[in-house]
């Protein structure tokens, strides 16, 4: 009958995507569009809402939303990124999942606590049309030696460091590094980027950000 249940019938549970993991103390609330939050002790989930359970597509748009979240999230304060496309069945595998691994989430955003990154992208001041010769190869290998010399000097104003691998990339077409900085360092590290560009002229030295910690966390999805 319309407006009734069969007995034994529960109405069917929408999964839930994790986006990221916050603190609950000393942050205004989350006010990010179809976003919310789930807590456990003093640590947040920051979720969406989905129809299935099921792999996520990664479409341009879905990723774009799934980085407004957490960016959104990042503008109050220290976040957790999740990787994109984490789903959980239920709210209750979800708060099952934050209290086996609350510990680790928790030291997590204390290292993270004012604490911000910065990626610097280093390629040549002009590409040109020759760079698929065999001689601007091995001139690609070089400048990626000299881009990380100069990785090294901007590790001294940052916390941690890793190197950002992409899909394809080619040595001639530069490299890309990224850089955990103290939020109050900020100033100091772009600093040190504009003395290295002045320092090798035939660089191109690209920072941006400050970003969440995309690139310096990796959650443990198991369990």
């Amino acid at each position: 009958m319309s407006g009734f249940l069969k007995r034994g019938h529960r109405p069917r549970q929408a999964a839930i995507t994790l986006c990221g993991i916050v603190s609950r103390e000393g942050r205004p609330p989350l006010r990010v569009a179809d976003a919310e939050t789930v807590d456990y002790r003093d640590v947040s989930a920051v979720i969406r809402a989905t129809p299935d359970f099921a792999t996520a597509e990664a479409t341009d748009s879905a990723i774009a939303a799934y980085r407004e979240v957490v960016e959104g999230a990042f503008a109050c304060g220290a976040v957790v990124p999740a990787p994109y496309g984490t789903v959980f069945r239920s709210r209750e595998a979800l708060l099952a999942w934050l209290e086996l691994h609350y510990f680790t989430l928790a030291d997590a955003l204390r290292y993270l606590h004012d604490r911000q990154v910065a990626r610097v992208r280093v390629t040549p001041a002009a590409l040109g049309t020759g760079w698929d010769t065999v001689e601007h190869r091995a001139r690609g290998a070089d400048l990626e030696v000299t881009a990380f010399d100069s990785f090294r000097v901007l590790k001294r104003q940052a916390v941690a460091f890793v190197p950002i691998e992409t899909h394809g990339r080619r040595t001639e077409r530069g490299a890309q590094g990224a850089f955990l900085i103290e939020r109050e360092q900020w100033a100091q590290f772009s600093g040190l980027v504009k003395e290295e560009q002045r320092r090798l002229p035939d660089l191109k030295f690209e920072q941006t950000g400050p970003w969440p910690a995309y690139d310096f966390v990796r959650l443990d999805l198991n369990g």
